[in-house]
């Protein structure tokens, strides 16, 4: 009875072992997309319209960002790994959280060419409401796509829908972008 136990015992370590081995194989062929390292081979909308890379605190929580005032496009071409997913946080620079304005809009799409697939939409507007001074996480799952060529695109709009345009202290960011495997 005591040999069962010990075999028992050494075929549960083993499972586990290859598991874990497994698991930690796999998270080191997944690497991430830096998508602020792709900007420059991004294609931009307008061709007039600001771009650029800073280091943005928002919050208490400092990251690198794409600062990108509305009406603004970045569109990356991308093959998507399995199990992916979208990791970015958007917001606005402090100097817009007290000054008059009505927000930004924040888009995130996928296009194949043929169709347009929204998959995030997220209205900051941190002057009409402090909860949104800080920076809004969002994960998308991009698993869907998986082995397929992709124009993965940020749009930013002036103000929410249906509101007037107000472009007032439009200031938004795009907090680490990244495409991640999980």
């Amino acid at each position: 009875m005591k040999g069962n136990r010990g075999l028992l015992i050494a075929v549960i370590a083993l499972v586990l072992l290859g598991a874990a081995w497994w698991t930690l194989r796999r998270g080191e062929n997944a690497a991430s997309v830096d998508l602020i390292a792709g900007l420059q081979a991004a294609t931009k909308a307008p061709a007039s319209g600001t771009f650029e890379p800073i280091d943005a605190e928002l919050g208490g929580e400092t990251r690198r960002a794409i600062y990108a005032p509305p009406p603004t496009r970045i569109t990356w071409k991308v093959k998507v790994p399995d199990d992916a997913w979208l990791k970015v946080a958007v917001g606005m620079k402090p100097e817009s959280w007290t000054a008059e304005g009505n927000g930004v809009l924040f888009l995130v799409g996928v296009s194949d060419g043929k169709r347009f697939d929204e998959l995030f939409r997220q209205h900051v507007n941190p002057f009409g409401n402090p909860g949104d001074r800080k920076w809004v996480p969002v994960w998308v799952d991009l698993s869907a796509y998986a082995g397929e060529e992709i124009e993965l695109i940020f749009n930013t709009r002036i103000g929410p829908d249906g509101q007037p345009d107000d472009p007032r202290n439009d200031h938004a960011l795009w907090g680490t972008p990244e495409i991640i495997v999980r």
